[in-house]
């Protein structure tokens, strides 16, 4: 904490005035020591000990830092994405872009993606995950770029499979009616044969 002495998080937040700031973090780019703020709206600023706040942080310092300390020799892929991904995604398009995307050359093909503006870690992903992304998120949510990078055609998709759905579900109460109908009208016709066939007997 000792780091942080330069400037106090009172002073961080009165560097941005009219940031109205809800939540102070300590953190750090490259060993220098900065405090993150963020708004109700969940834009953020970087405040340095020293200087003026910033909204961003260069994207090739990040891209640098990076580099250095995932090693060169580790990385199959290093570069900027500005759109969403099969692995980086979000169907509201509320998650930071553009984005750093790292790729390693491991086993499991591990990728990070870092975000330039506060080089925080985004998103992470690698084989190990596989089952549940496409078994689960996909099947489940539909969560599948080909369709919610081109709504409205996610919609319509998911509004065709719920109508079927609900089309499936009446038809089955429908037929399940007509089968307790034809069961309750034989029944009542067995009742009432009963008594006609005892008083034939009696006589």
């Amino acid at each position: 904490m000792a780091a942080y002495a330069g400037r106090s998080p009172s002073d961080a937040i009165a560097a941005v005035p009219d940031f109205d700031v809800r939540e102070l973090e300590h953190t750090s780019f490259a060993g220098a020591p900065l405090y993150m703020a963020t708004n109700a709206r969940g834009e953020t600023r970087l405040i340095p000990m020293q200087g003026e706040p910033m909204t961003t942080i260069d994207a090739e310092a990040v891209m640098r830092v990076v580099r250095d300390t995932l090693g060169a020799s580790n990385l199959a892929e290093l570069r900027m994405m500005d759109q969403y991904d099969a692995y980086y995604r979000d169907r509201l398009r509320e998650r930071p872009l553009p984005v750093i995307y790292a790729r390693l050359n491991d086993a499991v093909g591990t990728r990070y993606y870092v975000d330039p503006g506060t080089a925080s870690v985004v998103g992470q992903y690698n084989a190990r995950g596989w089952v549940n992304r496409w078994l689960y998120n996909g099947l489940h949510s539909l969560d599948f770029p080909w369709l919610y990078n081109y709504r409205p055609l996610w919609d319509i998709v998911v509004i065709t499979l719920m109508l079927g759905g609900t089309a499936l579900c009446l038809t089955s109460l429908v037929m399940t009616y007509r089968v307790l109908a034809r069961k309750a009208v034989t029944l009542v016709r067995a009742r009432l044969r009963v008594p006609n066939e005892d008083l034939a007997v009696g006589s």
